[in-house]
């Protein structure tokens, strides 16, 4: 079978070969020191046996690459984010190579399309054996074994809004998820409402747990009593049958904080369905501005992220780290706004 990228010796396999770990193969292969003569000649060997060839980046001059990482492109959040990345590389001359581990999903998609990849450490020698420099992982987990792969090949890795946590050595970017929360809710208590619902968290997801914390803060923070019946961590895509439970309570929400934007406008829907209007009925509240361009019935009241500077600042990351550079904080939060639109309003009058 003729070798192709995917097929050919890796630097985990060359690595075996010679008895070496993968850092002593890249150095060998990028012509740098740090081993002794007898481990050069064992690696040297291994290539030439393997038919291992020179990657793009041991060509001096040739063409520096950043491999970002999608669980789905189905995502506005990840296309936002992918256009700053884009600007950040062609600042700094760089090449993108966009991966999808699960193409064809998305949209309430449940099947598997035949084509996914999956996240592991024969992944991370892939990039390796093709010359990035670096690796973005936008929010996708990251096994351990993963960090290790990357540290092991010399590949920089910057976590983007990953839904899980994180070991504390990987550089991760994101929204300040709690300060957002508590500037949503803090939008809804200043329009007299007090019965606010929060919809669409998870608890294992550290952003949404976030939000969920600024949720609690400002209620607490208005001498709100914080009513669990009004909370609905079942995770995203979930809100509008929370919603619709909600509703059915003796005492309702006035209004509703969804911890995204999809969220958000399946809650309005649930309401429109129940009869209600928004927002003379109930106010509803969305996360990360993703349809701003959008001409919605109503206009949407967000907290904007700029997810253009979250993946400009995840590219310049990388740059940063595989020049060598400690960072200052291994978690770097963007800082989001409360954009009022048509969604939400006063609370009802008829309400106490």
């Amino acid at each position: 079978m003729a070798r192709t990228p995917m097929t050919g010796p890796t630097l985990a396999s060359i690595a075996e070969r010679a008895g070496v770990s993968i850092a002593t193969v890249s150095k060998v292969v990028n012509g740098r020191s740090g081993m002794s003569e007898a481990t050069r000649a064992r690696v040297e060997t291994a290539v030439r046996e393997l038919g291992y060839r020179p990657t793009p980046r041991s060509i001096p001059g040739a063409p520096r690459s950043i491999h970002v990482v999608f669980d789905t492109l189905h995502s506005v959040y990840s296309l936002r984010v992918l256009d700053g990345m884009v600007a950040a590389a062609q600042r700094s001359d760089i090449d993108l190579v966009t991966r999808v581990l699960s193409p064809g999903s998305g949209f309430g998609s449940t099947h598997a399309t035949g084509d996914e990849v999956a996240l592991d450490r024969s992944f991370v020698d892939g990039v390796a054996a093709r010359g990035a420099i670096g690796m973005i992982v936008v929010t996708t987990p990251i096994a351990a074994d993963v960090v290790d792969a990357c540290l092991d090949a010399g590949i920089a890795l910057v976590a983007v809004d990953s839904p899980d946590p994180l070991d504390r050595s990987v550089a991760s970017i994101g929204s300040s998820h709690a300060a957002g929360g508590q500037q949503a809710v803090e939008h809804l208590l200043g329009l007299g409402h007090r019965r606010i619902a929060f919809v669409g968290g998870h608890p294992a997801n550290p952003g949404l747990h976030a939000r969920a914390v600024g949720y609690r803060e400002a209620l607490l923070s208005a001498g709100v009593r914080l009513d669990p019946g009004l909370v609905s961590e079942e995770g995203m895509g979930t809100s509008a049958r929370a919603v619709e439970r909600m509703l059915a309570l003796d005492d309702p929400p006035t209004a509703v904080f969804a911890t995204n934007d999809a969220d958000a406008f399946a809650v309005i829907r649930a309401v429109v369905q129940a009869g209600l209007r928004v927002p003379e009925d109930v106010s509803v509240v969305g996360y990360d501005d993703t349809y701003s361009a959008m001409l919605t019935v109503p206009l949407l009241t967000t907290v904007h992220t700029s997810m253009h500077d979250i993946g400009r600042a995840a590219v310049d990351t990388v740059l940063r780290l595989h020049a060598g550079e400690r960072s200052f904080s291994h978690h770097l939060e963007l800082a989001t706004t409360l954009i009022a639109r048509e969604s939400t309003g006063p609370v009802p009058p008829s309400t106490p």
